[in-house]
């Protein structure tokens, strides 16, 4: 592939066989057959069915299906019935929300333009873009979308706007001139990307590549290739691998021992089916579902608006967030900050708002009272294209640097447009590096001009400045370099101003630019969010290690890092990042704050990096460019205000005010939902596990089944999740954000809450058991509805137990979670209702209790939370201990 950035024009149309008229018409017609339409691939993606379908590839599922086929045949259809409604009810969740992640495809086709403007046998006409083929010469003007990737032949005052593209802010000035050969993409003025817009000026140029030879095409391609497992998927799957271990190993040993004992295959069918249901948890995805879905609903109050549940979990679990500089650290709007005009001039407001105050050495003053200071304003307000509209908020109408010097006039009340005529303006271009304008004013013309420093010096034979006008020296123009240099160091943008008031009516431009005056330098930078620092300091507390990766300049992404205090490392420019292997980038990953003059194919390489060292990895993005890492982290997050729709439609979430404070918000509730998921988790598997144990010990010893199928189907479905779907919605504890992210590789039941988990679940065994045995003599059913009792309520007092694994039951507020407590009182009384109510009686073959029956298991229910309480205070301990010692939390050690 050519380096058609570096060709000259003449080269380039060679290479290509064509020329400045561009193609015949038979020959555009043969290289479309050949080359195909100008369109992005469509990468077939899967289809409703097969996205239904994959809902049903998990362990968990699998092991469900077979435990309700087995229901069938052995005649508990009613078993059956309530399983497949629940794995119906959760497939149907995941379908619509992975149905809508399949649709960033199509938001990127729509970014292609329409129509083109074409020279075919040196007449212009216009034709379908997707009808363009390389050797097309086309011509664009401001407002038009660039159909193709193509090399400029011929410009004028030509920019683009490519931070879709590139993540470079402001528009970039084209022309025809060739480039360096190992130019990034974002310096590749001699050439127009598909997608982009132009906002100024003209050219014509020559088409490159069409469709997914594109720069925009090779990312929509990375965009399909790139999906990425949610750290909580993973360790479902994990979780649900060991559950279908263990209960395929207890119902084989159970079958095997009751055939072999000589009961009936069906009966011993009967008692496999009753243990493969009690050894799954049936609800729990139900209830992991339900913890994602209201965290997504409370996310969406703080203005994260979520489109896949799983990353609500993965964004707590986030240990890097790679965020981009413009408009999500930065306002995304120009200011002016800084005047230097023989003295320093410090200007206060951010934004277009045209309210703000100067300053020189902290005293504030009035910016007609310097004269130098006066000039400099007029001349950026003249020289101007842009306009500033109050339209709900203040916008600018043209190019954003522009915009922030009608802004400055403003605030100053210095805009003298409408008291001065524009006579004559010569634009900005690339080789000349300054615009200057001719107006009249109060009878004199005014020559305006502003543009880079050392080109405005070079024409300016007076300066300035508070000590009057005087001729300019070799040694003012060195020092206003120095400062100008300096002024670029501290992230700002620099401009020159100059003037001359002349009666003269010669206007040729050569003239007019002789023997100006050097009035003074303009610095300005898109301002940081002011919300951004605290954000950064709590991501900080909490071990999140934010990087900042930029399509900006190496100087102004350091600048801006440095002022919002996330420079703890290196500063890596895309050319370098080029020239390393991924060896040498994973070696050197853990020590890199910020990555400038990014491509999407370095941010990819730097989210790989990432997630070799075992990071969970947050991307934030807005542009196109963003959207292949937007998929390849473990959670995107999309700008929802700047953001393009291939961007949100690649991401996890999007942020409704663009704020990256809201994403901190957002891991809060991430890490809140995480340990809801958690504590549900170790109550409803500490209650299977013991149900489990009841049938598996009582058939190894010869004892009849303690519990029916149907009723360990009841506890499981009924009794127990009531309680469980409280313990989802649990309120955060205090705290929560001064703790670093936990291991990506930990399981949901870490060793300490493994380890609470199995002892509460033998204090419920051994309980529920030695009732059962207890009754066994008087009555089998009557010992069963004991054991079933037993059982449901040591459910419910170990569900409040576990609202926290960091607090005793007796430092708990009673009323902190109130749709627990109505969860513990549905529970109760559908276990009572089984007990007493005589249809249930019939359909559970229960018998109603005695008072001392109830005191039995009021007793056996004590001991359990009493037990629960002492192993909660040893994994207290157990996990402070471990925190201090673990290995694990390079983002924290990296400060």
């Amino acid at each position: 592939m050519a380096n058609w950035h570096a060709l000259p024009p003449e080269d380039a149309l060679k290479l290509l066989d064509s020329g400045p008229d561009g193609l015949s018409d038979d020959e555009a017609a043969s290289r479309l057959e050949r080359f195909g339409p100008n369109d992005l691939a469509r990468i077939s993606g899967p289809g409703p069915a097969r996205i239904l379908l994959r809902q049903f590839e998990n362990y968990m599922v699998l092991v469900l299906l077979a435990a309700a086929v087995i229901s069938w045949l052995s005649g508990e259809r009613s078993n059956s019935i309530v399983v497949l409604g629940i794995l119906f009810f959760i497939a149907l969740l995941g379908f619509v929300q992975e149905y809508r992640a399949e649709r960033a495809m199509e938001a990127l086709r729509k970014m292609v333009a329409p129509e083109a403007r074409v020279f075919r046998s040196g007449r212009m006409i216009k034709l379908p873009a997707r009808n363009l083929v390389p050797g097309d010469v086309i011509y664009v003007e401001a407002g038009d979308i660039v159909p193709a990737d193509a090399r400029i032949l011929d410009s004028s005052a030509l920019e683009t706007v490519e931070s879709s593209l590139t993540g470079e802010s402001n528009p970039v000035r084209k022309s025809p001139d060739p480039v360096k050969e190992n130019a990034p993409l974002a310096d590749r003025s001699s050439m127009l990307f598909m997608g982009t817009m132009v906002t100024y000026g003209n050219g014509k140029a020559v088409v490159t590549s069409t469709g997914s030879d594109t720069e925009l095409g090779r990312i929509s391609g990375m965009i399909q290739e790139t999906p990425a497992e949610p750290p909580l998927k993973i360790r479902l799957q994990q979780l649900s691998k060991s559950l279908a271990v263990m209960v395929f190993i207890a119902a084989l040993v159970v079958f095997s021992i009751q055939v072999y004992r000589g009961y009936p295959v069906l009966d011993t069918l009967l008692i496999a089916a009753a243990l493969a249901v009690a050894g799954i948890p049936e609800a729990l995805p139900f209830v992991v579902t339900l913890a994602l879905a209201y965290g997504t609903q409370s996310m969406a109050r703080r203005n994260a608006i979520v489109r896949r549940l799983p990353a609500v979990e993965t964004l707590g679990s986030t240990t890097v967030i790679c965020t981009d500089k413009t408009g999500t650290l930065t306002r995304g709007e120009m200011t002016v900050r800084e005047i230097w005009c023989g003295r320093r001039v410090d200007v206060t407001g951010s934004g277009y708002v045209p309210e703000g105050v100067f300053r020189v050495d902290g005293s504030e003053i009035d910016p007609v009272s310097l004269d130098a200071l006066k000039e400099t304003i007029i001349t950026g307000a003249l020289c101007n294209n842009s306009e500033l509209l109050q339209e709900d908020g203040w916008k600018i109408a043209g190019d954003p640097t522009e915009g922030a010097l009608i802004v400055l006039a403003r605030k100053a009340g210095l805009d003298l447009r409408e008291r001065c005529r524009e006579v004559t303006e010569y634009p900005f271009a690339s080789d000349t590096r300054r615009m200057t304008t001719v107006h009249e004013c109060d009878n004199l013309l005014r020559v305006s001009m502003k543009g880079a420093v050392e080109v405005v010096v070079e024409r300016c034979s007076y300066i300035m400045d508070s000590s009057g006008l005087r001729p300019m020296t070799e040694g003012e123009r060195e020092r206003i370099l120095e400062v100008a240099d300096e002024m670029a160091g501290r992230a700002l943008r620099v401009l020159a101003t100059a003037f001359k008031r002349t009666e003269s009516g010669e206007l040729s431009r050569e003239i007019l630019e002789q023997d100006m005056i050097f009035t003074g330098l303009i610095g300005m930078m898109d301002p940081p969010r002011e919300e951004v620092y605290g954000a950064i300091d709590v991501c900080k507390r909490a071990g999140i290690r934010p990087v900042m990766i930029t399509g900006d300049h190496k100087r102004t992404a350091e600048a801006i890092a440095r002022e919002l205090r996330m420079l703890n490392g290196e500063v890596l420019d895309g050319s370098e990042l080029d020239s390393m292997s991924d060896e040498e980038l994973s070696d050197r990953i853990e020590r890199i704050s910020v990555f400038s003059r990014a491509t999407a194919e370095h941010k990819m390489r730097i989210i790989k990096a990432l997630k070799e060292h075992g990071h969970v990895v947050a991307m934030t993005g807005d542009g196109v460019n963003d959207a292949p890492a937007l998929r390849s982290a473990d959670i995107g997050i999309a700008m929802g205000r700047a953001g393009t729709d291939v961007s949100k439609e690649a991401s996890d979430m999007v942020l409704a005010d663009d704020n990256f404070a809201t994403i901190v918000a957002a891991v809060e509730e991430g890490r809140r939902i995480y340990e809801n998921i958690r504590k549900a988790s170790s109550y409803m598997l500490a209650v299977t596990f013991a149900e489990v144990a009841v049938i598996l010990v009582a058939v190894l010893v010869g004892l009849p089944a303690p519990l029916l199928a149907l009723q360990i189907l009841w506890i499981n479905v009924v009794a127990e999740d009531f309680p469980a779907i409280g313990l989802a919605v649990e309120p955060a504890r205090a705290g929560l954000m001064n703790e670093r992210p936990r291991n990506p590789k930990e399981p949901i039941l870490s060793r300490y809450v493994l380890r609470y988990t199995l002892g509460t679940s033998a204090a419920i065994l051994i309980g529920t058991l030695g009732l059962f045995l207890l009754n066994l003599e008087d009555n089998l059913s009557y010992a069963r509805t004991v054991a079933f009792a037993s059982l449901g309520i040591c459910a419910i007092y170990s569900a409040y137990s576990s609202r926290s694994f960091h607090s005793s039951v007796l430092e708990m507020n009673p009323l902190g979670n109130r749709k627990l407590l109505a969860g513990i009182v549905a529970s109760l009384a559908s276990v009572v209702m089984v007990i007493y109510i005589p249809v249930f009686q019939r359909t559970f073959e229960t018998l109603p209790l005695t008072p001392d029956s109830w005191l039995q298991v009021w007793v056996v229910s004590t001991i359990v939370i009493v037990i629960a309480e002492v192993l909660k205070r040893s994994m207290m301990v157990g996990e402070t201990n471990s925190l201090g010692s673990s290995s694990h939390s390079s983002p924290a050690k990296s400060r």
